[in-house]
């Protein structure tokens, strides 16, 4: 009888343990390769809730499962953007490309499909103590002659997943659905979607996603993969929209607003070296991510927001401001160097340097020039729906997407002989004079090459160079 009982009482508490873990709240690290650089992401579920950031917090994302929607929180912009899983009747139809065109647009367009393929392949191992399954997604994306959008694009996904007592089931399959973008000038397209496959996918703990050219050669991969998973209690509010930010329709009218930077309409002037900030916008925004003291013998660099200039025809300014930007904050580091992100404009930079102990500030502008064909800027405009239909919208996911899509965006612009110039110079808080000044020049050889992330590690080499030298 005391044997039964103590069995008993065993099995009792391990099925405790059991219901402790699927309730517990999970802390997930998790370990990004792109570009040739690492760096580590977290994520935190909290029931029907995930939020997931990189970058040291510098994006965001908010999985609202019991909402149906994604947040994507921009912090140096105190931005956010709402993804909703289901639009509403409403949307559609002012979405409808057979709606009566809008007063001065064309009804004019093509069709544009994306077919989107999901295949289990059959293989199975064990990772983190559960079954992982070996699924392949592709999408492929096509525009009709006759389209006003030039899309040709593929986008593969080979990972790992497992089934896991926290992971969300958002049912995203509708997400975006009634989504149509539509080229400027009021041109619009039609947009079909073909699904093939039925597998079934999970929590991704190891995934690899690989971005095509038109001429089919790979140009863009991002290796996302599991490094620990742990119980931990969250607040509430970490999964809530932060007070005191705005909602944006768009990554580039919150840069353009909330970093000083130019819309792209307007940046063939670039006479003032200096964008004015708008006035409802502060000029100082207040950091989401706590910044220790400096270390000793420890170089801090502050960045600010790298400013757009000239640009051809095709080539988003804050996209390509934004991929310069997002390199140099995975590439400027050594033994003694370290960079911190700025989020001040004007002069306000000065003091929020001084603040944050930087020995320098880095000021970079980067401008385009066309050397090649036409341009298409399908990828931009998609990237977010596509990820979403493909089941790439999980929180650690969603986040990837919206890191790479400015680099993806650029590179997939990008036309042989196109060049893009890069100036960097280096300054102490307080100081007018350059302690380093040099400017940077790279011609594609190729469609779709990626011509930025050279430019920066050349860039990045020098300024190390310069601050550990003195």
């Amino acid at each position: 009888m005391l044997k039964i009982t103590i069995t008993t009482a065993i099995s009792i508490a391990c099925l405790l343990t059991l219901a402790g873990i699927a309730n517990a709240d999970i802390k997930i690290k998790s370990r990004q390769t792109s570009g040739g650089q690492t760096y580590e992401n977290t994520s935190y579920i909290k029931g029907k809730r995930q939020r997931s950031e990189t970058s040291g917090g510098q994006m965001i994302v908010l999985q609202q499962c019991d909402l149906r929607r994604n947040i994507q929180i921009m912090p140096m912009a105190k931005a956010y953007m709402i993804q909703p899983y289901d639009q509403p009747a409403a949307a559609a139809t002012t979405n409808n490309p057979t709606a009566a065109p809008q007063p001065g647009e064309t009804k004019k367009g093509g069709v544009v499909t994306s077919t989107v393929t999901t295949k289990d392949t059959g293989e199975r191992k064990q990772m983190f103590g559960y079954t992982a399954r070996h699924i392949i997604t592709t999408m492929e994306m096509k525009s009709s002659p006759d389209a006003c959008s030039n899309a040709n694009t593929k986008m593969e996904i080979d990972g790992w997943y497992i089934d896991a007592a926290f992971v969300l089931d958002c049912d995203m399959s509708q997400a975006y659905a009634n989504y149509r973008p539509h080229a400027s000038g009021g041109c619009r397209d039609r947009y079909e979607t073909k699904t093939i496959g039925t597998a079934k996918k999970g929590y991704p703990v190891w995934e690899k996603t690989t971005m095509f050219g038109a001429n089919g050669a790979e140009g863009f991969t991002t290796l996302n993969e599991v490094l620990e998973f742990s119980q931990a209690t969250l607040e509430q509010s970490l999964f809530e929209i932060p007070e005191g930010y705005r909602e944006v329709q768009d990554f580039a009218s919150a840069f353009s607003a909330g970093m000083g930077m130019p819309d792209a309409a307007n940046t063939g002037n670039t006479s003032n070296p200096t964008p004015n900030v708008p006035a409802n916008i502060p000029s100082t925004a207040p950091s989401t991510t706590a910044l220790g003291p400096k270390r000793e013998g420890i170089i801090r660099l502050g960045l600010a927001a790298v400013k757009p200039g000239n640009t051809a025809e095709g080539m988003d300014a804050t996209q390509l401001a934004l991929a310069v930007q997002n390199t140099f904050l995975q590439q400027v580091k050594a033994t003694n160097v370290e960079v911190v992100a700025l989020q001040a404009t004007g002069a306000a930079i000065q003091a929020e340097a001084q603040q944050k102990q930087c020995d320098y500030v880095i000021f970079a502008n980067v401008a385009h020039k066309k050397g090649g064909g036409g341009f298409g800027s399908m990828l931009s405009s998609s990237v977010g729906k596509v990820a979403s239909n493909v089941g790439y919208g999980s929180g650690t996911a969603a986040v990837v997407a919206a890191n790479t899509v400015a680099a993806a965006t650029v590179a997939q612009n990008i036309k042989a002989k196109d060049e893009v110039t890069l100036d960097v110079r280096l300054e102490k808080p307080g100081s007018t004079t350059p302690s380093f000044a040099q400017t940077y020049k790279g011609k594609a050889k190729s469609a779709g090459e990626d011509i930025i992330t050279p430019l920066c590690q050349q860039a990045t080499q020098g300024m190390i160079e310069a601050v550990t030298k003195r």
